[in-house]
């Protein structure tokens, strides 16, 4: 009985102090989280690589859902250990915790223990912030030589060979005018050991060959009037270039004629100007031509050809003329 009333007069402070426990633990669950509860891991992978083989630096962020995370930049390019590929960012599975990773590429130049050095990741929740140190995150780099010469040093450079005096330079000068004047008496024996050099065909045999092989070919008889009478009037444009050159055989029919007139032309400069003439209408106005016509321009064309022969015949026989006596 005694213990009984002793339960019920301390019964209401015992319930006060619990509600007072609950509502303290209510208001501890509910506060903010906090930004120092982020954890960061760091891992690198392979840990052993060749140079010039790729690995990667994986930084890892597990933080409160509602937190931010700044990942570090790609660093700089040293020459030691050098960045291939932006930065990637990887998202954990689903949890109540904010689970995202960094990946970075890299490369080593360099054997030994080589890593990227990187800035720190900065983690904010509710307006706190704070900052984690990466570091650097190395790698074990080999070389690609065999074993037995990555231990070798190589020799030092032997001095150059010291040069000799002026002298050399005269022997040099000398050998070389001598080289000289042996090859130009070697040239010059070659040449009488194997007598003139073939000169370019004479204007009337080649003209005479040329007309013989369109004889041959019997443009005329295969029903081609036109191109028969074309083939001759180049023949006789070719024997004029080479007779007269500045009667070149590429000028256009109005330049030729302009030209000739300037000339002392041996025959008359009408009847070559005929024949220009109906060779443009039939090679660029593609003008029609009787076979009896055809074989007119065509006997005309070769008349020219003689007729130029002969003229430079009687000239030629006029220049190799000895200079008559003079009479007392």
């Amino acid at each position: 009985m005694v213990m009984a009333l002793r339960i019920s007069r301390w019964a209401p402070q015992m319930a006060f102090a619990i509600v007072i426990a609950n509502v303290v633990g209510f208001s501890a669950g509910a506060q903010a989280p906090d930004a120092r509860a982020a954890l960061i891991t760091v891992t690198v992978a392979p840990d052993t690589v060749t140079i010039g083989e790729l690995f990667t630096v994986r930084v890892r962020v597990r933080a409160p859902k509602v937190a931010t995370v700044t990942f570090p930049d790609v660093p700089a390019r040293n020459g030691t250990v050098d960045p291939i590929d932006p930065r990637t960012v990887e998202e954990g599975p689903p949890s109540d915790l904010l689970d995202r990773t960094a990946v970075y590429s890299f490369v080593a130049w360099d054997v030994g223990a080589r890593g990227p050095t990187l800035g720190p990741v900065v983690v904010s929740v509710a307006g706190q912030e704070r900052s984690f140190n990466v570091g650097a995150a190395s790698v074990i780099v080999r070389s690609l030589l065999p074993a037995d010469t990555t231990e070798r040093t190589p020799k030092d450079l032997r001095a150059p060979l010291p040069l000799p005096g002026k002298l050399w330079q005269y022997l040099v000068v000398g050998g070389a005018l001598l080289f000289l004047l042996a090859w130009l008496w070697w040239r010059r024996r070659a040449r009488k050991r194997l007598g003139p050099v073939d000169e370019a065909p004479e204007a009337w045999v080649l003209a005479r060959e040329t007309f013989k092989a369109l004889d041959t070919l019997a443009l005329a008889d295969a029903g081609e009037p036109g191109r028969h009478v074309i083939a001759h009037v180049d023949v006789v444009r070719d024997y004029v270039s080479r007779r007269f050159p500045d009667l070149k055989a590429s000028l256009d029919g109005a330049t030729f004629m302009a030209v000739l007139t300037t000339l002392d032309f041996p025959i008359p400069a009408l009847r070559i100007g005929a024949l220009i003439d109906r060779d443009a209408a039939l090679r660029f106005a593609q003008a029609d031509i009787t076979p009896d016509d055809a074989a007119a321009l065509v006997a005309e064309a070769r008349d020219v050809v003689g007729q130029l022969q002969l003229a430079h015949e009687a000239r030629m026989r006029a220049v190799e003329r000895p200079p008559r006596p003079k009479r007392r």
